[in-house]
């Protein structure tokens, strides 16, 4: 499995110079709210691609007074250990991370250790899942299939891109229809995958969550439907192209695309007469965080990937049955887990071989 032995954050949000050491299994950081605890997952989750779990700019990561942060770390894996360094460039004000595993700075070496350990975070915003806007639950789908397939990401880069040049097209009135037509193509071919992809995503999440509800006897069964007016399983890529081409006024002149994967939206039902948005915030909180572990589950099991996941006041909100069955379920798993938290209480049902770290800020 590969795991970060330890972390050092220089001029990173609240820490001057803060060193800790993990272990490779369960950690728990806990202390008072503002004491930092959720800066150590943020400086984690960026030592790999990206702004990181919390998406902020990065200067505004940088600690007040300073010009740059620096985080360090070592990755182990297969007893081969990398020197992994994340920090922070000015160029011409504007702040870029820079990102080196053994001073090397390329997107290969990057990808090797994403490629193995992905990462996986929960915030306590991903409470509301079930309640929020349909390009979040899009947003978590398309996270989960891209760390087991990480060219998933470019799939859906393309796509957009290709949405956004039809647009532009049609809003500049420009009647180049082989071009239009080229573009409609490619949008559909695009479309159809990642409909698809999504579909063999959530059905591995609901099979797998659905052993754990009856598995730990909670009284749920999860099914979901997919909401979209336009899509249906058995839809061929000249059907969709026909439909674009017919909505080329309607889109020129609201702006967009009225249809296709950004616009449909997944729907969680429980024993197929209700909303999971309708349960208790406690029982779709515990909903949610199995639908992790699935995700877990799959990646270790089917794909050979050990994720690092990071979950962010894990425990608010459940009380002692749910916190009991979802972190003796989270001890099964042979990963690097880290998780946040106000008291240590909250973690009492965690076996003695957990890493407490008491983060005083």
């Amino acid at each position: 499995m590969g795991y970060f032995n330890s972390i050092d954050l220089i001029n990173f949000r609240n820490f001057e110079d803060y060193s800790i050491s993990f272990s490779k299994n369960c950690n728990v950081f806990y202390g008072k709210n503002g004491s930092g605890k959720t800066n150590i997952l943020e400086g984690i989750s960026l030592l790999s691609k990206g702004r990181g779990l919390r998406k902020d700019k990065f200067k505004n990561i940088i600690k007040k007074n300073c010009d740059k942060f620096i985080i360090k770390s070592d990755f182990k894996s297969e007893e081969i250990i990398y020197n992994l360094i994340a920090e922070t460039e000015n160029r011409n004000n504007r702040f870029k991370k820079k990102l080196t595993v053994n001073n090397d700075k390329s997107s290969d070496s990057i990808e090797l250790i994403y490629n193995k350990s992905p990462f996986l975070y929960f915030l306590p915003e991903t409470e509301r899942l079930f309640l929020s806007s349909p390009s979040i639950r899009r947003n978590l789908i398309d996270q989960f299939i891209y760390s087991s397939q990480n060219k998933y990401n470019k799939l859906v880069n393309r796509y957009n891109k290709f949405i956004q040049e039809r647009s532009k097209v049609l809003i500049n009135n420009n009647n180049d229809e082989s071009w239009l037509n080229q573009l409609e193509k490619s949008i559909s071919v695009d479309a159809l995958q990642i409909y698809s992809l999504r579909e063999s995503q959530l059905n591995v999440l609901i099979n797998n969550l659905n052993i754990y509800l009856k598995e730990f006897d909670l009284p749920f069964k999860i099914n979901t439907t997919l909401i979209d007016k336009f899509y249906t399983s058995n839809l061929k890529n000249e059907d969709y192209e026909e439909t674009l081409k017919n909505k080329r006024k309607f889109d020129a002149l609201v702006g967009g695309c009225a249809i296709g994967p950004h616009k449909s939206d997944y729907m969680f039902c429980v024993n197929d007469n209700s909303f999971v948005s309708q349960l208790s915030t406690g029982q779709q909180k515990t909903i949610i965080l199995l639908i992790y572990l699935s995700q877990c589950k799959y990646l270790s099991e089917v794909k050979f990937k050990q994720p690092i996941l990071l979950l962010d006041e894990v425990c608010s909100h459940l009380d002692d049955i749910n916190r009991k069955v979802l972190l003796t379920l989270i001890e099964t798993f042979k990963l690097q887990i880290f998780m946040t938290g106000t008291s240590e209480n909250l973690f009492s049902f965690l076996s003695t071989n957990a890493n407490f770290c008491n983060i005083i800020g």
